[in-house]
């Protein structure tokens, strides 16, 4: 596989502070695509990073990731974009799929989902609602997101959505410390997004039963436990982030009523 055929390729990467995941994703990307990254105001190394393997960087202050990666999107040239987060990264296999769909003549409305599982304290992760499908391939200018938090992206109906083969390992937590600094900021920006939209707070019976709940699904059913520790750990973490964004939820409907 050769570089030359990803000159039809913009890969979109939006950033904040990732002087630790983006090499390892700007190392796989091949040379001839065209590579964007939008930056909302790093502190650390992340732009000369970027600079240094050829990224044409643009600046726009943060409001919502849907926004942000509209805006991202836009900045595309080429005719095929490639939407990533910086903490991820292609395996061989998804990057020679990926050179096989912006290599060939595609007449038909056509956008690919990526297989995507996670990487968790270092370890890859089999179970425990740690894999799913993620739409990032498309034709340029073709797509846009919804919502501000855990964004939709959102194609025309007359699109056919094709699966690549290969992987998207998402290293989203380097270490414990880097999840509830993420976790923190997530379930409090999904707390006021559920409120500004008017969400009803659950009632306390239904907020305490989640818990118990989202673990037994992760851990028992979808097979978590077959992943040791990490496996009992990301069962219990997750159940108690949705706990904590429902928590939180009610804290600004009491501020509010009071």
């Amino acid at each position: 596989m050769t570089d030359g055929i990803f000159a039809d390729l913009s890969i979109v990467i939006i950033t904040l502070n990732e002087e630790r995941n983006l090499p390892s994703l700007l190392a796989t990307a091949p040379r001839l695509a065209e590579l964007i990254v939008l930056d909302s105001g790093s502190t650390d190394k992340t732009t000369s990073i970027a600079k240094e393997f050829g990224a044409r960087i643009e600046f726009r202050a943060f409001d919502n990731y849907a926004s942000q990666k509209n805006y991202a999107m836009s900045l595309s040239t080429r005719r095929w974009t490639l939407l990533l987060d910086a903490d991820e990264a292609p395996d061989s296999d998804l990057w020679q799929s990926i050179s096989q769909v912006v290599n060939e003549p595609v007449t038909q409305n056509v956008a690919f989902e990526l297989n995507r599982r996670l990487v968790f304290l270092g370890r890859k992760m089999r179970f425990g609602r740690t894999r799913d499908k993620v739409v990032r391939l498309f034709k340029s200018h073709s797509a846009a997101y919804q919502n501000e938090i855990h964004e939709k992206l959102m194609i025309a109906p007359d699109v056919t959505v094709k699966c690549l083969d290969g992987v998207l390992w998402h290293q989203s937590y380097h270490d414990l410390e880097d999840y509830f600094s993420k976790f923190n900021r997530y379930t409090s920006m999904m707390a006021a997004t559920r409120w500004r939209d008017a969400k009803v707070t659950p009632s306390i019976l239904i907020i305490a039963a989640r818990l118990p709940v989202d673990f037994l699904i992760r851990y028992v059913v979808k097979l978590g436990f077959l992943d040791g520790w990490h496996g009992f750990l990301w069962a219990s973490l997750s159940s108690f982030y949705s706990f904590v964004k429902y928590a939180k939820l009610k804290e600004i409907s009491d501020k509010v009523s009071t």
